[in-house]
């Protein structure tokens, strides 16, 4: 699932990210109060920035690399409301327990987990929530074809029966968690459209690129894939 590259493709058109709106609906079912600062991990929608910026002072939005920062610049105009930022997702320059709300929809699936809730934990204030979106696996163990896609997208899910208590370990209490696989099946057929889209000009520069994301929608939708990929959405705070 290059859930990076997918968002950053299509921010400007129906196109949501890796969970729809799902996430979102669940952050806000928990009538969240009137807060400062905001920070999302990743890419964005228009739709969640301008949901957040309902209840938030100041979004900050951080990309881990040149071309996706670039991206959602381009997609998302800054504003005084609004920062858009390169960092290493692990290593941030933000103040300790500076933003009231840290939100991530499939963007944090991947081999330095670890090290990027322990900068989340450092950055989160005492009260303030974690809204994480994260691709898991369905059951185990996962087939080679699917691990080849998660391995090509850098991406390294955790069993959905095991992700809550990496979570609690990490010093974490979950509040709230909502199954959103099902909502893949739409991710990967807009996916699918949004790539029949593309012009050829387009797909000659990124051959290699729209071939990858065809090839992981047609395991999802018509190879199996569906068994095994899917997505949770949790609402934490820290625990300690």
């Amino acid at each position: 699932m290059n859930s990076k590259k997918v968002a950053e493709f299509n921010q400007d058109g129906g196109f949501e990210l890796p969970g729809g709106n799902g996430q979102l609906k669940h952050l806000f079912d928990q009538n969240i109060p009137k807060e400062k600062h905001a920070l999302i991990i990743g890419p964005a929608t228009n739709a969640i920035v301008k949901r957040l910026l309902g209840y938030f002072l100041e979004i900050n939005i951080i990309a881990d690399n040149y071309d996706s920062m670039m991206n959602i610049r381009m997609k998302l105009k800054e504003n005084d409301s609004m920062k858009i930022k390169m960092m290493d997702f692990a290593h941030t320059d933000f103040k300790d327990a500076h933003f009231n709300l840290v939100y991530s929809q499939g963007s944090i699936s991947v081999p330095d987990r670890k090290n990027i809730f322990k900068e989340i934990k450092r950055i989160i204030s005492e009260d303030g929530l974690v809204s994480i979106g994260e691709v898991v696996s369905l059951k185990e163990p996962v087939p080679v074809f699917v691990k080849d896609i998660w391995e090509r997208s850098g991406l390294e899910p955790m069993a959905s029966s095991a992700i809550n208590e990496f979570y609690e370990t990490k010093g974490f209490k979950i509040i709230s968690e909502q199954d959103l696989s099902k909502s893949l099946n739409d991710y990967y057929k807009k996916t699918m459209i949004a790539v029949s889209k593309v012009t050829k000009n387009e797909k000659k520069q990124n051959k290699k690129y729209f071939s990858h994301l065809k090839h992981e929608s047609n395991i999802y939708l018509k190879l199996g894939g569906d068994k095994y990929i899917g997505f949770k959405s949790l609402i934490m705070r820290k625990s300690n």
